[in-house]
């Protein structure tokens, strides 16, 4: 799914900014929904769902699931690929879960039937920092029985973006991907663009998953996907599906898809911002106030002042852009 005129506008906006040359792909109408029956949305066990969220230069989020009941400490291992060093392992919090009720077109029961209230697998996240721009790492996670996680070599690889104020970088961006055979098409071209060296990170305009309070879909957008998510560093925002739409109330998107924010100075995980190559990149939030003296507006308007050449990310259209 792609979005709509006003998101398209910005989204040209912000591609024609950071570079003379694009390749917008054309809107293609509906396509099927992948089901949930689908053999590449089954469980797996151990960790699954290894995603790559905030696109700094030098520290990046790793999430993964796990469905062994035990929330134990969180540890990533990774090494600069460059140095065949030893593997540097890095601690995050304990594995968490949360519970929500499902969607009345997910499970018509209501709170009143135990099987609509949906409970996570353990859910972990740690933030790797201090890294080194544009640099190739491995990694591997390890949570719940000590357990790690190694697939093939491109998925549990990235290469971080280039630095602050070099003279290019490379973005793929996209929005409202939904769980679809034209998603997966999109998924694919973004995928194989990053094994080709053409993007550097991705910007995800929100809308991500399309679950509508049907939260098993959170789990299976992450798993259909999971090849380009653990591989390419991710910055996202958040839209209305992620808030409004079946009562998501940003829960589901909070839990799963932590950003940089606080590094940025912004009091709120809906906004933030990350400087790669030229560009200062400005993700911001729709669906939280911005008008004058809301904290959004606020924060916008001192890291403007502080970075006058910069883009904008953002789910729809917004009055400050």
């Amino acid at each position: 799914r792609d979005g709509a005129a006003g998101r398209r506008s910005v989204m040209h906006i912000l591609a024609t900014a950071l570079s003379g040359t694009t390749r917008p792909s054309n809107r293609v109408g509906g396509s099927p929904l992948i089901p949930l029956s689908d053999p590449r949305n089954a469980q797996r066990a151990g960790p699954e769902q290894i995603h790559l969220t905030g696109a700094s230069v030098d520290s990046i989020h790793v999430t993964w699931s796990d469905n062994d009941t035990s929330t134990a400490p969180s540890v990533v291992e990774v090494r600069a690929v460059s140095d065949a060093a030893s593997w540097t392992a890095v601690p995050g919090p304990s594995g968490s879960v949360y519970s929500a009720l499902q969607a009345a077109d997910a499970c018509p029961g209501g709170y009143t039937d135990p099987s609509c209230i949906y409970t996570s697998s353990v859910l972990h996240s740690v933030q790797l920092t201090q890294l080194e721009p544009a640099t190739e790492y491995e990694y591997r996670v390890r949570s719940a029985a000590g357990k790690v996680q190694e697939r093939s070599s491109r998925s549990l690889r990235f290469t971080t973006p280039p630095a602050a104020g070099s003279p290019a970088v490379r973005f793929g961006v996209v929005a409202d991907l939904g769980q679809t055979t034209n998603s997966s098409a999109t998924v694919a071209g973004l995928q194989q663009a990053a094994e080709d060296g053409s993007i550097d990170a991705i910007l995800l305009g929100g809308d991500l998953s399309y679950a509508d309070g049907d939260h098993r879909r959170w789990d299976s957008y992450a798993r259909l996907f999971e090849g380009l998510w653990a591989g390419v560093p991710v910055a996202h925002v958040g839209g209305n599906h992620e808030v409004s739409s079946g009562g998501e109330n940003w829960l589901a998107y909070s839990r799963r898809y932590p950003n940089g924010h606080a590094a940025a100075q912004s009091d709120s995980f809906l906004w933030y911002s990350l400087e790669a190559g030229p560009a200062h990149v400005m993700m911001l939030c729709s669906y939280a106030a911005s008008g004058p003296g809301s904290p959004q507006h606020e924060w916008l308007r001192d890291r403007s002042m502080t970075c006058p050449g910069h883009v904008r990310d953002m789910s729809c259209r917004l009055a400050a852009a």
